[in-house]
């Protein structure tokens, strides 16, 4: 019987532990720390290509049939885990949603198709988490259609003077949507304004997120400025949403951080007023914008590219 080539796709995002309350790491875990696991994933991806480009067809094969039976092993063996929770009545579902907010074990129940939240149900949940981040900055992400795994999504209502702002939004939308399906086979989202050349708001599309590690959680109407890649950045806090912007007043170039934070209404040192909630726009009427920068903040880590 002939073996079809064994693939194996593994994201960076796939195998990202949720640290477990109550539990401490160990000597004996550190091993599972997530940058080991990230390139364990890496590592395997590299192994199966391997493989698959043997020159002895008799060996590839037998590797490729070993491999996907060790898969099938653990996938029947995920799947029973699944059932008996399942069947275990209320303190199941809490078990089970413990696992499936769990990043390393919602990548393996993906990888043998056991999650238990359909793809478009999963792709829609992903899009209300955005939501209220889209609608602060004046816009809204809706889904069109999902086709043979494939999506098509729409922004609207954004700042149509501020190309940076659509950008901004796509980058949160996607982000989204690679945390919660990577199993998508595609997506594409119209309504994205084309960054004119003449227009310096944002970096390049292609985001490099930096993690802000051991950020402190920001009051209401807080602003904290700091240092992301030589790149001087401020961070405001309006409600429960973060906006991020680059730290000096496009018509002044004094440092925002100077000046107060007022409801939405950012005034820098000279007085000059920004929109916080509407992609730094000019509560003045001026022509000029803040620069801002993505930003995706969850219970569990804050992102941030500026480049």
């Amino acid at each position: 019987m002939m073996t079809a080539p064994l693939a194996v796709a593994i994201s960076e995002e796939t195998f990202q532990p949720t640290p477990l309350p109550g539990i401490h790491e160990t000597p004996a875990l550190k091993g599972n720390a997530r940058g080991d696991i990230n390139q364990q994933g890496k590592h395997i991806q590299e192994l199966v290509e391997r493989i698959n480009a043997l020159p002895d067809f008799g060996a590839r094969e037998l590797v490729q049939d070993c491999l996907q039976s060790v898969l099938e092993l653990h996938g029947d063996g995920l799947a029973r885990i699944m059932q008996l929770i399942k069947n275990s009545g209320a303190p199941g579902r809490e078990v089970s949603e413990a696992l499936l907010n769990d990043k390393m074990v919602r990548g393996l129940l993906l990888i043998h198709g056991l999650h238990p939240v359909s793809l478009e149900n999963r792709l829609k949940q992903a899009l209300e988490k955005v939501r209220p981040y889209m609608k602060s900055h004046g816009g809204n992400v809706e889904l069109i259609a999902l086709e043979n795994d494939f999506a098509k999504l729409r922004l609207s209502g954004n700042c149509k003077d501020c190309p940076s702002s659509a950008v901004t939004m796509e980058l949160a939308v996607r982000q989204a949507i690679e945390e919660a399906c990577p199993d998508l086979v595609g997506f594409e989202i119209e309504g994205v304004v084309e960054q004119s050349t003449a227009t310096n708001h944002l970096p390049a599309n292609a985001p490099k997120w930096t993690h802000l590690e051991g950020m402190t959680p920001l009051a209401d109407a807080e602003l904290r400025p700091l240092t992301v890649a030589d790149v001087p950045v401020l961070i405001a806090k309006v409600g429960k949403n973060l906006y991020a912007y680059r730290d000096e007043c496009p018509i002044c170039e004094t440092k925002l951080s100077l000046g107060k934070l007022e409801s939405n209404i950012l005034h820098c040192p000279a007085g000059h007023r920004f929109d916080i909630c509407r992609a730094g726009a000019s509560a003045d009427g001026e022509a000029k914008h803040l620069q801002p920068f993505p930003l995706l903040a969850t219970d569990e880590v804050i992102k941030i590219s500026v480049r």
